[in-house]
């Protein structure tokens, strides 16, 4: 008789999780507001309407965030595209905490900076957005370091520093193109 209540403890906590995600799904015509991760890096550096974050927020208490009000629609304003985004961190500790919040009452998302209320979906959408603006910061921030200063400066034959000194700076063309990796890559 144990083992049924564990089980169906167990079979409770999938469906709660379950009813969770569900909550988070966004609709799917926001999809497109999103560059998807299978697209080609260029393509993601060109995507010229990514909202920025706004760091302000990373101050900003979590429970801010969520309110026992309804929300009556699943719709959004109509300036919710333009708005600037919580940084990636918060909507990351935002999900992490929704289960919580929702468990204890929470009935709808709120933007500390606007008023009214947003539906559920919101805080996963302001994540999935945040990953694929932070990964283009980084690939335009690599982009940038090769095609700009290292390739002036860098020495094609010259030995890399750091924990990286095993390598040459030719090493990195290899990284970088299609060509296998060797297993000295690997090791160092």
């Amino acid at each position: 008789m144990n083992s049924f209540i564990q089980d169906s403890a167990i079979d409770l906590s999938l469906d709660l999780q379950q009813h969770y995600a569900h909550l988070l799904v966004f609709p799917q015509c926001y999809d497109s507001f999103i560059p998807a991760p299978h697209l080609p890096i260029s393509a993601l550096l060109d995507f010229t309407n990514l909202p920025p974050f706004d760091h302000s927020l990373t101050v900003v208490n979590l429970h801010c965030f969520f309110t026992s009000e309804h929300c009556v629609t699943n719709d959004v304003p109509a300036d919710f595209l333009d708005r600037s985004l919580p940084p990636l961190s918060l909507s990351t500790q935002l999900l992490n905490t929704f289960s919580q919040a929702y468990h204890d009452g929470v009935k709808s998302v709120k933007d500390p900076r606007f008023l009214g209320n947003l539906p559920f979906w919101v805080v996963q959408y302001w994540h999935d957005l945040g990953c694929a603006i932070a990964a283009k910061e980084r690939w335009s921030l690599a982009r940038d370091w090769l095609s700009g200063h290292s390739l002036r400066v860098l020495g094609w034959g010259t030995t890399l520093r750091g924990p990286a000194a095993a390598l040459q700076v030719l090493d990195l063309a290899e990284f970088l193109s299609s060509t296998p990796m060797k297993g000295c890559f690997i090791d160092a």
